[in-house]
């Protein structure tokens, strides 16, 4: 099982237990914040909004940390490409010579 999988099967239990205890707690419930207030609302709207609206803020998070690391592997691709031109560039002068050229000059002047 990929780990892929084991998220998504933890994630549905997760979302299956929030199911299961907000339709048990069906109450009715004053919710007072800033300056609105909610009466007589049902504790099962309250615990499943609370959840999707925590779901949806998890999935934008992981959209912003996806959109950072891909403009860091562009830039680290970017840093690559350079590196290799001027190792082709120092090749090409006669500066440096490649790893595998070294060993093969030091076994034909044994």
């Amino acid at each position: 099982m990929s780990k892929a999988q084991t998220y998504f099967i933890l994630a549905l239990l997760f979302a299956l237990s929030v199911a299961i205890f907000a339709i048990q707690n069906t109450e009715s419930v004053s919710i007072n914040f800033l300056f609105w207030q909610y009466p007589g609302i049902s504790k099962v709207l309250v615990i499943l909004s609370s959840a999707a609206v925590g779901a949806v803020m998890v999935m934008f998070l992981g959209f912003w940390w996806q959109f950072k690391k891909a403009i860091y592997i562009r830039q680290l691709e970017a840093e690559i490409k350079i590196l290799k031109n001027q190792q082709s560039q120092q090749t090409a002068a006669g500066t440096v010579e490649p790893k595998g050229q070294e060993t093969t000059k030091k076994q034909l002047d044994t």
